[in-house]
């Protein structure tokens, strides 16, 4: 059927709105979906590593992180009992702190000013198919009025979340809950390091923390298990596992934040991206691929993959041909599989050495003895250093380094050693077996990732 857009967009979140922000004044004509345009509240997606923030940069949409208090994060710093260390970003790149929800209303406002935008209220409901099961559009119940509606494209882009209600039908995904995140805002707090994201080690399990405006800061706290904890459970979590390991600094908006209550609590999700690759329609961001919020690496691959995924359509010389558009969504998924693959593996592989007393100190000790170790392990994490050799690399240096630490200590400790290293192979073993693609490591990487847009930031960005 002839259709007035080149795009429909199922979901108006950080990839729907961010890529219809960057298309738009392009020239192409996108139809936008979502069911409720109000700003929403969120507990994570607050914090831009450097990556995807040179990422906004490069697609012109770095305005949008001006006019609500967004604060400037220059690297992390981490606690472990009476010790403290930190680590700044390199080339001195800077995060940023925020409100996911003001953030997200800057880049719908920035895309719905596009006259080739047009915003449609509703919650879309099934895609459609033509007689060859190409996707040609999506059905959708218009908020105001309850009519069903459609809309055809050529191209149907699902963005709507890691509640997506199409991975059924364009991906084999297995979506699993590592642990629940609680939220909690302290007003007028004080941390030991300003401008800094906080990691908090000396509990069982991690927590932390980082500026999201002028007199906030967003308090993360994991909840290990798969299963959503009960209020009393939460209480008892916090009493044991987090107030005794509270600065003193930050004690007192701590003790108030607990006493209003209020806090949120949501799953951390691990979801390997395996789409069904079908014509006529392409995953976009959290219903796509899904990694562990600890490293906060979930916006950097998001913008990744509209920038992967816009240089392959804006290659194309306009949408009437499906089967050149088949070719590019089908290299979009092979470079954004390569592209993310770092940052899938060191947030789920953090969170599990963070979790595991031996190597939680290893990892500690490991940086804080600074120095090129230190500064290439934070580079992975900040989004700007995608080689895969480069993350195990550092991961291999850090189990070596804690054994070796733990035998130099008593000599005893080899059985402590031998396990050290056992853990740490049992969790990077099948995090590379999901995420890195075996073709990556038989060809250079630079060849791979040659026409993407992401890797187009000169002399910032690791191009190895």
């Amino acid at each position: 059927m002839k259709s007035e857009f080149d795009i429909c967009i199922i979901g108006a979140g950080m990839a729907g709105a961010t890529i219809s922000a960057y298309l738009a004044p392009k020239g192409i004509r996108i139809a936008l979906i979502d069911h409720c345009y109000k700003e929403k509240k969120r507990i994570v997606g607050e914090l831009l590593q450097p990556g995807a923030v040179l990422s906004l940069e490069k697609m012109g949409l770095k305005h949008c992180l001006d006019g609500f208090e967004a604060q400037r994060v220059n690297g992390y710093a981490l606690l472990q009992g009476n010790e403290e260390t930190t680590i700044p970003y390199p080339q001195q790149l800077e995060g940023v702190g925020l409100h996911n929800g003001r953030f997200l209303q800057q880049i719908r406002a920035s895309a719905l000013q596009n006259e080739s935008v047009t915003q449609i209220h509703g919650k879309a409901l099934q895609l459609l198919e033509n007689e060859k099961n190409e996707i040609i559009g999506v059905s959708y119940r218009e908020s105001h009025t309850s009519q069903i509606k459609s809309v055809y494209a050529p191209l149907t882009i699902t963005s709507d979340g890691f509640f997506s209600n199409f991975r059924a039908h364009l991906s084999n995904n297995e979506k699993t809950v590592t642990s629940y995140f609680i939220g909690l805002i302290l007003k007028d707090c004080d941390m030991p390091f300003p401008q800094h994201g906080h990691v908090f080690l000396s509990g069982p399990t991690p927590f932390i923390c980082y500026p999201i405006s002028n007199n906030e800061v967003r308090l993360l706290i994991d909840f290990p298990g798969d299963q959503l904890p009960r209020n009393f459970l939460l209480k008892e979590h916090l009493e044991t596992n987090v107030t005794p390991y509270i600065p003193d600094c930050m004690a007192k908006s701590y003790a108030q934040a607990l006493q209003e209550g209020g806090f949120k609590v949501m799953p951390n999700h691990y979801m390997a991206a395996k789409p069904k690759i079908r014509k006529g329609a392409v995953m976009l961001g959290d219903a796509l691929n899904m990694r562990h919020p600890l490293t906060g690496g979930g916006l950097t691959a998001v913008f990744s993959d509209i920038e992967i995924l816009s240089a392959h359509l804006l290659a194309m010389p306009d949408f009437s041909n499906n089967d050149l558009l088949h070719e590019k969504i089908e290299a979009y998924y092979q470079d954004r599989k390569i592209a993310n693959a770092n940052l899938n593996i060191l947030a789920n592989a953090l969170y599990a050495v963070m979790s595991n007393d031996l190597l939680k100190m290893a990892a500690f000790k490991f940086l804080q003895c600074g120095g090129p170790n230190a500064q290439e392990s934070i580079a992975v994490l900040a989004g700007l250093n995608r080689k895969h050799f480069s993350l195990i690399k550092q991961f291999c240096f850090l189990a070596v380094f804690g054994a070796g630490n733990l035998i130099r200590h008593n000599i005893s400790n080899i059985p402590k050693a031998v396990k050290l290293l056992l853990d740490a192979f049992t969790i990077i073993k099948p995090l590379i077996k999901n995420e890195i693609p075996l073709f990556s490591f038989l060809y250079p990487f630079q060849a791979k990732i040659k026409s993407f847009a992401y890797f187009g930031y000169g002399a910032n960005i690791d191009r190895s």
